[in-house]
């Protein structure tokens, strides 16, 4: 349970170096006011804070193992302790977070986020028209799909027609070729 500790130490830690420290105050007893005036000010800023030193400093001696080991078993179980382990973990992320939230402040409060919001309406326009046209493309693709596949459909039949046609002149000038032979009339095309 000293994990406990050293992380609530670490949270401490962490909000005495928000300031720079404890003010560079002498006297024990004003050092110790300073810390726990500035640790109220940070947590009345951050709920879930509050919230988890609130569940800690009420199970404290049960967690940190004071007394019996069995009846601290008792009181709280593992998933708790695990869940409030969890929790004062979590809160120094948090403060951590925090604390990149505050420094990137100047950066959400561009005039070219403003300047988007007026925006909205044209940009939802466009994407009404891109929309429109995406559907417009899509039926052109087909239509030209559709002629292509007509063109080569009779591009064939076309094909077929023309090797027919070749089939039966050649036929016809064979029976052409076979009856001069046979003919008497023409006597030059024997030899």
């Amino acid at each position: 349970m000293d994990v406990l500790n050293a992380r609530l130490e670490a949270l401490e830690r962490a909000v005495l170096s928000a300031d720079g420290g404890t003010n560079n105050t002498e006297n024990m007893s004003e050092q110790i006011a300073y810390i726990e005036r500035r640790l109220g000010q940070v947590l009345a800023d951050h709920t879930p804070l509050a919230q988890g030193l609130e569940k800690y400093t009420k199970l404290k001696g049960v967690i940190d193992g004071d007394g019996d080991l069995d009846l601290s078993r008792q009181l709280l179980g593992a998933g708790a302790k695990v869940e409030l382990v969890l929790l004062n973990d979590s809160a120094v992320h948090t403060l951590a977070d925090l604390r990149a939230i505050r420094d990137l402040q100047s950066n959400i409060s561009q005039p070219e986020y403003a300047a988007a919001a007026k925006l909205l309406p044209k940009a939802r326009q466009l994407e009404q028209q891109h929309t429109e046209q995406a559907g417009e493309l899509r039926r052109a693709v087909a239509g030209i799909s559709s002629v292509v596949d007509r063109y080569h459909a009779e591009t064939e039949a076309l094909s077929e027609l023309f090797v027919r046609w070749d089939q039966i002149l050649t036929g016809i000038e064979r029976e052409v070729s076979e009856l001069e032979a046979a003919s008497p009339v023409f006597p030059s095309s024997r030899r």
